[in-house]
């Protein structure tokens, strides 16, 4: 199969095509986790990410034990933990009829037979991070290991359109992303052109 191309416009320097055998649409957590783990494996690939930097608004918080075996199996586990508070300011929730009003009820997640089992099945561990510092460690990962993979992180840009081609291979049109939703244009040709 052919390469998906990417064309990133910038206004500093004329648009060069770019070829990859991956185009990761998105650069949240699975699309750098993505980004890592091809790169680790040498298979270039180039994300697309509409935000030029994370976004610091709180989003999820607890990383589930599947997520960090996978941030285990390319070392990131660590640095993720690392950025978690200790587990006793996290590991009760509390239940309540409005943010200051009265407690309903409080459960202590950890504190059952399941929690018993998951932790003598697996090294990993749940653990409390926010979304924001979880894709720093992921982008700085993704940013160390790209160049040597051949890969491509495109951060302020965003897939405008794509073609499948007759044949195969792919025609990927991506654009700077813009507040306004419009954006620079620019275009690639899959097919070998």
């Amino acid at each position: 199969p052919r390469s998906p191309t990417v064309f990133p416009c910038c206004r500093a320097m004329p648009p060069k095509p770019a070829r990859a055998p991956v185009l990761i649409a998105g650069g949240g957590p699975v699309g750098l986790y993505t980004s890592v783990l091809l790169s680790r494996f040498g298979v270039p690939s180039i994300l697309l990410e509409r935000q030029r930097a994370g976004i610091p608004h709180p989003r999820a918080h607890l990383i589930n034990t599947r997520s960090m075996e996978l941030f285990r199996e390319v070392g990131l586990d660590q640095r993720v933990e690392s950025l978690a508070p200790p587990m006793r300011e996290w590991r009760e929730f509390r239940y309540c009829r409005s943010l200051l009003g009265r407690q309903i009820a409080c459960d202590d997640h950890m504190a059952t037979p399941a929690w018993d089992v998951l932790q003598e099945a697996s090294p990993a561990r749940l653990t409390h991070v926010s979304q924001p510092g979880l894709e720093e460690v992921l982008r700085e990962e993704a940013a160390r290991l790209a160049p040597e993979a051949g890969s491509q992180l495109l951060f302020g840009y965003e897939c405008a359109h794509f073609d499948v081609l007759p044949g195969g291979g792919v025609r990927v049109e991506a654009r700077r992303a813009t507040r306004g939703g419009g954006g620079e244009g620019g275009g690639g040709d899959g097919g070998g052109g």
